[in-house]
């Protein structure tokens, strides 16, 4: 077997060769995963990449998020509320604040996807409501196609 790098068999040894239908629901789109937990982003990367099919990357530099955001780089922000590594202009900034300026940045429309490990009752409405962001993911995420699929969700809205 040869196997296309987006994880799809393209043929069988000595046969002609044709790439199979495996096809990965995010292929061709980038995500920036913001988040302060190193195993928590490699996770989302791993899971994103593998079942996905997408490119990710992980940043916690404001600055690269609101240029990233502003070139219209990217197709989604995968973003913690609770940023405890990231600073604006001297101050500590949190992915409520974070998710208002990405969305202020970006040319076009870019869908915001918050995560948290602190959910409580009436959190999602509230930090959706707050923040202007698209969707909302508790944490800890054990399904990595449950992930996807609520990104490409809103990557691509019905």
């Amino acid at each position: 077997m040869v196997y296309a790098p987006a994880g799809g068999i393209i043929a069988a040894e000595g046969s002609e060769p044709r790439v199979s239908c495996i096809a990965h629901p995010l292929a061709g789109k980038r995500v920036l995963i913001v988040e302060d937990n190193v195993l928590v982003a490699k996770f989302f990367r791993m899971a994103l990449e593998r079942a996905g099919g997408c490119s990710c990357e992980i940043s916690e530099d404001v600055p690269t998020i609101l240029r990233l955001a502003a070139a219209g780089e990217i197709d989604l922000v995968l973003l913690d509320v609770s940023l405890t590594n990231s600073e604006w202009e001297g101050r500590p900034i949190n992915g409520v604040e974070l998710c208002r300026m990405v969305k202020e940045k970006s040319p076009r429309r870019l869908p915001v996807l918050l995560a948290t490990a602190h959910a409580m009752s009436g959190d999602q409405e509230r930090l959706l409501e707050s923040s202007g962001a698209d969707g909302y993911l508790e944490k800890p995420v054990y399904d990595s196609a449950l992930l996807v699929e609520k990104i490409r969700s809103l990557i691509n809205p019905a």
